[in-house]
């Protein structure tokens, strides 16, 4: 309660990217600090524990893709609660981004906007970082193409390619190939081709046996999971991380004007949802059983968790909800998740029992 009654309002009257800037820098510098006197922020009950490729996880909560842009952090986010933590995106070559301002809250909506154009240190610099740093809980790192349109076809496989060359030596749990970011100058790939291209080329260079999850966009065409998916299993894809943001703008609060003044970008949070729970079912209809799909959009509570679990989620990621509930995000969810889940295995536990007891009034009766 400390944090959205003192905290966030001072972090709201910042720019939203200076703000993002401050807490990372904290952390950064003082994380150590932290992590040492952050215990309350742990779920520690045994009940969520679960894992990812043969790695345990605390519980099923993960730091989405956007926050460690470039792995400054591995040490110290096991302190803040999460199960694991994905980092990135990693380009080819290091970029500024698009121009700010490039980042929006929309408190109406419990939402951001943001159009930061994958910037970022670049792999060179990242993966010798990597290299060095100490991880507090299993870490998957996402890679994406450069942002610049000069680079397509073979040459955009080529580019990611040269990023997955250098980071698959590092001890990290899984790739995420980021194929949906909106904030490019190219926008959602949706040629599967091209997809299919690059599954096979990382596979060809995959000496070390990585799981690779592929992120999907809920605004992508049916026709196009369907293909995806379907090239994902060839291929021995490990999995989806469904989904990312949105451009689309259905039913928001904020006002219209307000919308169009912040222009384009990917709206993530709460009004994400839905959109994210539907991909997360169309995939789980055709994925072959061994393939995981991580849930990540909107997720701010157990009951959001729990839905993205009943649609074939398994492990979950967040990012938005942090801005608006704060560092205990984590360790409510799971809390929340605990109950939900302790209250449907009673709930089968009653229907079974009381399954028993209908049988044996009926045997009576027929008696």
């Amino acid at each position: 309660m400390s944090y959205q009654k003192l905290i966030r309002p001072l972090l709201f009257k910042m720019d939203p990217e200076q703000a993002h800037v401050l807490v990372h820098s904290l952390l950064k510098n003082f994380g150590k600090i932290f992590a040492k006197t952050s215990s309350g922020l742990m779920y520690d009950q045994a009940d969520l524990s679960c894992d990812l490729f043969g790695r345990p996880l605390a519980n099923p909560i993960g730091l989405a893709a956007g926050f460690d842009k470039n792995g400054e952090l591995t040490e110290v986010l096991g302190a803040l609660g999460f199960g694991f933590a994905e980092i990135g995106s990693v380009c080819a070559r290091a970029t500024n981004g698009n121009p700010k301002p490039r980042l929006f809250r929309l408190p109406e909506d419990n939402a951001a906007i943001n159009r930061l154009g994958l910037n970022g240190q670049g792999a060179d610099v990242v993966c010798e970082r990597l290299f060095e740093a100490k991880f507090s809980l299993p870490i998957g790192l996402n890679i994406a193409k450069t942002n610049d349109p000069a680079i397509t076809g073979e040459a955009a496989v080529a580019d990611m390619i040269y990023t997955f060359n250098k980071i698959r030596g590092l001890p990290i749990t899984y790739v995420t190939v980021n194929a949906s970011c909106p904030n490019t100058k190219e926008g959602i790939v949706t040629e599967s081709d091209q997809m299919r291209l690059l599954m096979q080329e990382l596979q060809k260079f995959n000496s070390t046996k990585i799981p690779i999850l592929v992120k999907l966009s809920p605004d992508s065409t049916q026709e196009f999971i369907e293909s995806i998916v379907d090239a994902a299993a060839t291929y021995k894809i490990a999995g989806f991380v469904c989904g990312n943001t949105t451009t689309a703008r259905d039913d928001l609060k904020t006002s219209s004007v307000r919308i169009k003044e912040i222009g384009m970008g990917g709206l993530s949070g709460a009004p994400l949802k839905e959109k994210a729970i539907k991909l997360c079912r169309s995939v789980n209809a055709r994925k072959k059983d061994w393939q995981i799909i991580i849930g990540c959009g909107g997720i701010s509570s157990g009951q959001d968790a729990f839905d993205f679990m009943t649609a074939g989620a398994s492990l979950l990621e967040i990012y938005t909800g942090l801005i608006y509930k704060g560092p205990t995000l984590p360790r409510d969810i799971c809390q929340e998740l605990s109950l939900i889940l302790k209250q449907k295995t009673l709930d089968k536990s009653n229907d079974k029992a009381n399954d028993k007891i209908r049988s044996k009034q009926v045997a009576y009766t027929q008696d």
